[in-house]
């Protein structure tokens, strides 16, 4: 899930960095990070580490439940295609803002269920997600 999140946003910024070529240096690195996090994720899964406890765990399915019945999950994995349907660049941050947050959803879900060493991986994600949408925000106002 994370790993289809990241990808879509490396795509999503990929294609506003071509449409909006003003932009493109930003819109470039925001996708090479996306790109990094994907990388990542994939280190993650193929480790052992075992999940911090039941509770956690149970409470991690539920949230990440909730956010696919939410069409949180789904809108993420729709990235070039709301990239290439913003009609103007406003549309285009407003999409990219609600990308951002809806992953900080799923990685503070995620971090729920995962072990200590893991958990800190995503908490360095979740940080630099937190600077995306900063640098987003920024282009909006």
């Amino acid at each position: 899930m994370a790993i289809t999140a990241e990808e879509s946003a490396k795509e999503f910024y990929t294609a506003l960095g071509q449409r909006f070529s003003e932009h493109a240096g930003l819109f470039n690195q925001l996708a090479k990070d996306e790109e990094g996090h994907a990388t990542a994720y994939k280190q993650l899964l193929s480790g052992e580490e075992v999940y911090s406890t039941q509770e956690e765990r149970m409470l991690a399915d539920y949230n990440i439940q909730a956010l696919e019945t939410s069409s949180v999950v789904g809108s993420l994995r729709r990235g070039a295609e709301r990239a290439r349907t913003a009609p103007d660049f406003k549309s285009a941050l407003q999409a990219a803002v609600e990308m951002e947050k809806d992953t900080l959803l799923l990685y503070h879900s995620m971090s729920m269920a995962a072990g200590k060493t893991d958990r800190q991986e995503i908490y360095k994600i979740i940080r630099v997600e937190h600077s995306h949408l900063a640098r987003v925000e920024s282009l909006a106002k």
